[in-house]
């Protein structure tokens, strides 16, 4: 594990996004026809991916976590660029068996042949497949929610030395609705979720740090890479939207509740329902 103060590059990071997800976006890539449109946080990510980044034959990209997803094969015949995923496949976490359902990760070499699986995992510094130094776009859709908040930053310094100079990251992350109902539908629980919820992230912010960050707000994730990085990234240039505006912003997407009652545990169960948004990270490297 690399030291979070071990660090000694001439190189500058620049926040330039930070923000959520919209359906505004979603509907215009649907009438537009874009590519892996669909409803839902997927269904805006992808595409957006696609419509964000200026593709070069030639390009070297890599998608963290990218799995079983079509995407990096797309862009690979599409574009002419070199596609890499970065993904275990829960075989070190011990989730090999629940990503098992969608096949074995080896049949990925023959179905995707224009990709190169790595099989290894973001934040493990001592890899000998990862390169560094490498890529002109590293992204993520849907895939560091479920990195553990104690790791995120191993996370981020890998993708960081990944990335060529000139290089972008754009990541695309899930995340609750901060304030919302805690619990029962009633005077309580609303004032449990949004005073309650709010003094939580205050006291949460307050003491946080790279190892323990608060990751479940926009302002959260803005100082964690603060708390990383430190006078290596630059965020002045974004104000993320606060905990009261993202609850009262209906613009954001959200997850389905078809996709939450079938895959969120417990899968096939009625449970109640949160508003699961997704949220937009660019990072710039000069």
């Amino acid at each position: 594990m690399l030291p979070l103060n071990d660090w000694h590059s001439a190189t500058m990071l620049y926040l330039k996004e930070l923000r959520w997800g919209t359906v505004t976006e979603l509907m215009e890539m649907h009438s537009k026809g874009i590519p892996f449109a669909d409803w839902g946080i997927k269904g805006h990510n992808r595409p957006f991916i696609l419509t964000s980044c200026q593709f070069t034959p030639g390009m070297k990209i890599v998608e963290i976590g990218g799995a079983y997803s079509d995407l990096p094969q797309y862009i690979a015949s599409r574009f002419g660029c070199e596609v890499h995923v970065i993904d275990d496949f829960g075989v070190e976490s011990g989730e090999a068996e629940m990503w098992s359902r969608w096949g074995e990760r080896e049949g990925l070499l023959q179905r995707n042949p224009n990709v190169r699986y790595i099989f290894d995992r973001a934040g493990n510094f001592t890899s000998q497949e990862i390169p560094l130094n490498y890529y002109d776009l590293i992204f993520t859709v849907s895939t560091l929610e479920h990195v553990p908040p104690q790791a995120m930053a191993d996370v981020f310094r890998h993708m960081e030395q990944m990335l060529k100079p000139g290089g972008k990251m754009v990541h695309c992350i899930d995340l609750q609705i901060p304030l919302k109902l805690h619990k029962t539908k009633d005077l309580k629980g609303l004032l449990a979720g949004t005073l309650g919820y709010y003094l939580y992230f205050a006291f949460a912010n307050r003491f946080a740090s790279a190892r323990q960050p608060q990751l479940k707000t926009l302002q959260g994730w803005k100082s964690f890479l603060k708390k990383v990085f430190g006078n290596q990234i630059d965020t002045s240039a974004v104000n993320p939207e606060g905990a009261l505006m993202s609850s009262l912003n209906t613009d954001i997407v959200t997850e389905p509740m078809e996709i939450v009652y079938k895959y969120y545990p417990p899968k096939d169960a009625p449970k109640f329902y949160r508003r699961n948004g997704t949220f937009i990270m660019v990072i710039e490297k000069k």
